[in-house]
């Protein structure tokens, strides 16, 4: 699918990945101090790591409290869950979740052990509705243009499902298991439909390698077969960059 009009998207170039970090952790802290219950979503990726020292220097500080907020997963490996290293469920409790300060209650995970895992795409997309939805999602975006596990192909109204991995997501996903060859062959994701329906969504781009990734995403045709342009149908998703990946 593709659409037509729908061509621009905020952006803000930073100098550092720091800085960049460091804007979306006080957007975080401002929204969970004016909206208690809110439901924070943050990739389980690379791209987010500086989000997350900027979040708990914060919180160590005082200067963030997500006590009164709500978290859910973006997405989960086929077949993994938190319990397992190298999981997207264990990514972001080892690096964010277990030295903040969100109720273990209001924490929503995938749990990609489930069978069959379309019940539990389910459970996640009721967890996500019967919060209202999305209020905050930090996205990062792979090198095949994807968003969360929503891999080139993905129709931008897909909610939440198990998917197929593109072969490059298969690939650069060795990277998580610390030299362990792994096979990844499928995962669990929220889709398009709940990103784009977020009230606020960030996506952070940052570093050389993802300087031709951004200007398709910028400046390439809106359509299924580069997912990170569905933001451009977006009045209220921002794509945070920083010097490097703005190279081009």
């Amino acid at each position: 699918m593709r659409l037509k009009g729908l061509i621009t998207v905020n952006t803000i170039k930073f100098e550092a990945y720091k800085e960049l970090s460091e804007a979306v952790a006080r957007e975080m802290a401002e929204l969970a101090a004016k909206k208690p219950g809110a439901l924070f979503c943050v990739a389980a990726g690379h791209s987010s790591l500086g989000v997350f020292n900027a979040a708990v220097d914060m919180y160590s500080k005082g200067l963030i409290d997500f006590s009164q907020s709500y978290f859910v997963a973006m997405d989960e490996w086929l077949g993994m869950s938190v319990r397992m290293p190298g999981s997207c469920g264990d990514f972001l409790t080892r690096n964010f979740l277990s030295k903040v300060n969100f109720p273990k209650g209001n924490v929503r995970l995938f749990d990609g052990t489930v069978a069959p895992p379309e019940g539990e795409c389910e459970a996640v997309g009721a967890y996500i509705a019967g919060r209202g939805g999305i209020d905050y999602i930090v996205l990062g975006v792979g090198m095949n243009g994807h968003l969360a596990l929503n891999e080139p192909g993905t129709a931008f109204d897909a909610s939440v499902h198990v998917t197929a991995l593109d072969e490059v997501t298969a690939r650069v996903g060795q990277k998580y298991f610390d030299g362990r060859k792994t096979e990844l062959s499928g995962g669990l994701t929220i889709g398009l439909r709940e990103i784009t329906a977020s009230k606020r969504a960030v996506l952070c781009v940052n570093g050389v390698k993802k300087a031709e990734v951004l200007k398709r995403t910028l400046t390439g045709p809106v359509g299924a077969d580069f997912p990170a342009t569905a933001l451009r149908g977006m009045n209220n998703a921002s794509v945070y960059y920083d010097a490097e990946a703005g190279g081009l």
